[in-house]
């Protein structure tokens, strides 16, 4: 009797421990958190640096199974951006070449359970990261030398020819003449009949040489032309070329790189501002902000604005000036808005520069003005980011970070506090 005891405890014991190991990593994760893309620095990977990128894949261990993941690594230039052969900031170390800055990008929800001796898979394991969210659940990917797996999962699609970039939740067709303007954007799940956004409007007011004269610069002024694309699974980047005309001459010239997300888009806007040139401006301002369509009945809130949301109606009211009046700071910029249609989307503003400038929230919601270029008349509503000055001279640089879902759960405080928060990571070496 004793003997069956026992040996019916060790298959408990065996059976709990089995099931905790198959519980690992597969918690489920929320919408917010599955999406998110991972991105682990070069230098925190050091068995790599130093070898060609290409020999090296990642993969996890899914359904007990250790399965190929979609995952890309990129090279990035002497100014923390991606790097372009043939744009004028060089590459930092080597091409095709693993360094400390470059940098290995998958997705949050396809790690999984740990891997265990009796797992079998082609190539040899180099390190092992783990995720650890903020309940405590783990998650592991597998960074391989060696292996011939690769998954054909795509998060982004980009055609170059078509200007058309594609995800499981949206679709953009950007126009070929000014990469800046959108003829196409379409969302999964959209209740609605049209694009949900006009465009993304960015203008420069300035006085010239003096404020008695002013003039603003918009998006048939601002000229934005695709130099390259790196295309991978995880995110597509484009580089472009921003030029500010003025008076039919190129005034600045700012490096913009777009990057495409499975569910956000990224904006990071790099320029350095000539001296001579800035003092010609006085008082300049430089907003940027998203256009929506007919969106009546969208409900936005702002990081330090009334609790009550401002609502688009066509006419703007005191609770909306409050928001324009207290809604954001640098340090706590975020913008969310619900349209009530299947679609939210929140926005961050981040300098990538040291020098860093007063920013307001920049808001209309009037149905008769007039915005050129548009497709669909009227503000309804029109929602982003002023600057109020710009450096008088040097880099300077900002980004912005849109998200989109078919709708945020919970308070806003959390959810954009919880877009912003990565799971921590570790990377080991097998012993």
């Amino acid at each position: 009797m004793d003997s069956v005891k026992a040996s019916w405890k060790k298959s408990l014991f065996f059976l709990v421990v089995f099931s905790s190991q198959v519980a690992e990593g597969s918690a489920r994760l929320s919408a917010v958190d599955a999406f998110k893309a991972i991105m682990i620095d070069g230098v925190d990977l050091p068995q790599v640096l130093g070898n060609p990128i290409k020999q090296y894949s990642l993969a996890a261990v899914i359904d007990d199974e250790m399965e190929p993941i979609p995952f890309q690594i990129d090279e990035y230039n002497e100014g923390g951006a991606v790097y372009f052969e043939g744009w004028d900031v060089p590459l930092v170390g080597t091409e095709g070449v693993f360094d400390e800055e470059d940098k290995l990008l998958f997705i949050n929800k396809d790690a999984g359970e740990r891997y265990r001796s009796r797992h079998r898979y082609d190539g040899k394991i180099i390190h092992e990261i783990t995720l650890t969210d903020k309940n405590g659940s783990q998650r592991y990917a597998y960074l391989v030398e060696g292996s011939r797996l690769r998954s054909d999962e795509q998060y982004v699609r980009y055609s170059a020819d078509e200007a058309l970039v594609e995800t499981d939740f949206y679709s953009i067709t950007y126009n070929k003449e000014n990469n800046l303007n959108w003829d196409d954007f379409s969302i999964v799940n959209y209740d609605g009949d049209e694009n949900p956004f006009d465009a993304l409007k960015i203008r420069l007011n300035t006085g010239v040489l003096t404020n008695m004269v002013t003039l603003e610069l918009n998006n048939e002024d601002l000229i934005a032309q695709a130099k390259g694309e790196r295309i991978g699974p995880i995110r597509t980047t484009t580089q472009m070329e921003l030029i500010f005309w003025f008076l039919k001459l190129p005034f600045v010239k700012v490096s913009l790189q777009l990057h495409h997300y499975p569910n956000s888009l990224l904006y990071d806007a790099r320029a350095i501002l000539p001296a001579a040139r800035r003092k010609m401006l006085v008082d300049p301002k430089i907003r940027m902000a998203l256009e929506g369509n007919r969106l009546f009945g969208t409900e936005i809130r702002t990081a330090s604005g009334p609790k009550q949301p401002a609502i688009t109606d066509g006419h703007m009211d005191d609770i909306e000036k409050a928001h324009i009046e207290h809604g954001i700071s640098i340090d706590n910029n975020w913008i969310w808005a619900d349209t009530q249609r299947n679609l939210d989307f929140a926005a961050f503003f981040t300098f990538n520069s040291e020098r860093e400038q007063e920013i307001s929230f920049y808001y209309n919601d009037e149905k008769d003005i007039l915005d050129p270029p548009e497709r669909f008349p009227g503000q309804l509503p029109v929602a982003g980011y002023l600057m109020h000055t710009l450096p008088p001279s040097g880099f300077f640089g900002f980004t912005v970070n849109i998200h989109l879902s078919n709708g945020y759960e919970g308070e806003p405080e959390d959810f954009t506090s919880a877009l912003r928060t990565l799971p921590a990571i570790n990377v080991s070496s097998p012993k």
